[in-house]
């Protein structure tokens, strides 16, 4: 009959001594935490709150009306004479402005440029013009009238990342 008493494993061998060896490090490693926290805690003066050094006035907040609302309309100045070669020249009372989005050679990338605008909600139409023997399309936003609309129209081209400049016209 074979010993079948040397295949049985006992507490001391093979996983019982891996179970007894990681809750002796789990222990160590708990009791030196403990250890830790007794030494670095710091003492109860660090921990006081810091006493003012300066004074806190109470005033009574006065209450602030803006009229942004009113000024701002009013602060536009209309343009009533331009210098050109130091003469002055009057420039008409109502005049609007046009934005070229783009001169292209191609009309079809015009096309889609326009398109792009549209989408953004401007009034846009293209023009074609002849530059020394060549034909260019260009894309025009406008006519704006109002410096608020046309302000507003530069701010959605610059948010589209499209360039602009800006033609006075005479309506």
């Amino acid at each position: 009959m074979p010993n079948t008493m040397a295949s049985v494993q006992t507490p001391e061998t093979g996983s019982g001594r891996i179970a007894w060896f990681t809750a002796g490090v789990l222990t160590g490693v708990l009791a030196s935490f403990l250890v830790y926290l007794t030494i670095v805690v710091p003492d109860d003066s660090a921990l006081a709150p810091i006493a003012p050094t300066a004074t806190v006035e109470d005033k009574a907040v006065e209450e602030t009306h803006y009229t942004f609302y009113e000024i701002f309309p009013e602060s536009e100045v209309p343009i009533i004479e331009e210098y050109l070669n130091d003469e002055r020249v009057r420039l008409p009372e109502r005049s609007a402005y046009l934005l070229q989005a783009g001169s292209f050679r191609n009309p079809a990338d015009a096309d889609n440029l326009r398109a792009r605008l549209l989408l953004l909600g401007l009034p846009v139409f293209a023009r074609d013009i002849s530059v020394e023997g060549r034909t260019w399309t260009r894309v025009l936003v406008g006519p704006l009238t109002s410096a608020v609309d046309l302000n507003r129209a530069q701010d959605m081209l610059a948010e589209a990342s499209i360039e602009s400049l800006r033609l006075r016209v005479t309506p």
